[in-house]
């Protein structure tokens, strides 16, 4: 990965559109196939349940913002950052950090570490 920064840019942008199948799409253009994502909560596998869980977080949160705060650093294939969402309802937005793992120019893990994941009351996996 040349451009980790642009990789990162990528992987937030494709969370923030609201649209399941352009997002889909999108999703395809930044993660493997077989991608996973490791949440608080429960890990995800493949683009398909990442599509998926990013639509039931659209329509938990009324959309999705996110800003990265401060440096994107980088060692070897993994890129560390840390994030902040608005949440509505709360005066103060959620902050939370990412490690991403790629492999060429595509992410194959993301792994996201969220204090305070359980005072947003997102409802548990079926």
């Amino acid at each position: 990965m040349e451009d980790v920064d642009q990789l990162v840019e990528g992987h937030l942008a494709a969370w923030m559109i609201a649209d399941t199948p352009e997002r889909g799409a999108a999703l395809g253009r930044v993660y493997t196939e077989d991608v996973t994502v490791v949440e608080p909560d429960r890990v995800l596998r493949g683009r398909e349940a990442l599509n998926e869980r990013i639509t039931e977080l659209h329509r938990l949160f009324g959309g999705l913002e996110f800003t990265v705060l401060g440096s994107i650093q980088r060692n070897q294939d993994y890129a560390l950052y840390q994030w902040s969402q608005p949440v509505p309802g709360r005066t103060e937005p959620i902050t939370g950090w990412d490690v991403l793992t790629f492999e060429g120019e595509l992410i194959t893990h993301v792994v996201m570490f969220i204090p305070g994941f359980d005072d947003l009351e997102i409802p548990e996996p079926a």
